[in-house]
């Protein structure tokens, strides 16, 4: 277990000497999908799955879920990243 990792949370000492805790995070509080973005979201996940085989659920989930949410700054992010633009012609 990580120090200061507890069922709480991640506690820490803040710069006044108090102790403070980190919530976990609750895996309810995901983002809300209608049911058409949820379909949308299980054939991302499936195409994902099957190209990135030994790419874990979790980490292929949260890409899914930021493209679908924040789509445009992930497109700037990858057109600003010049090493992987060099794999295209633009």
């Amino acid at each position: 277990m990580i120090e200061g990792l507890n069922q709480e949370g991640l506690k820490y000492v803040d710069d006044n000497g108090d102790d403070q805790v980190i919530p976990r995070a609750n895996i309810q509080d995901g983002y809300k999908y209608t049911i058409e973005q949820t379909e949308r979201k299980d054939h991302l996940m499936m195409l994902c799955i099957q190209k990135y085989p030994d790419l874990d659920k979790m980490t292929i989930e949260l890409f899914v879920d930021r493209w679908m949410n924040y789509k445009d700054e992930m497109e700037q992010e990858m057109r600003n990243d010049k090493e992987y633009m060099k794999k295209f012609k633009c």
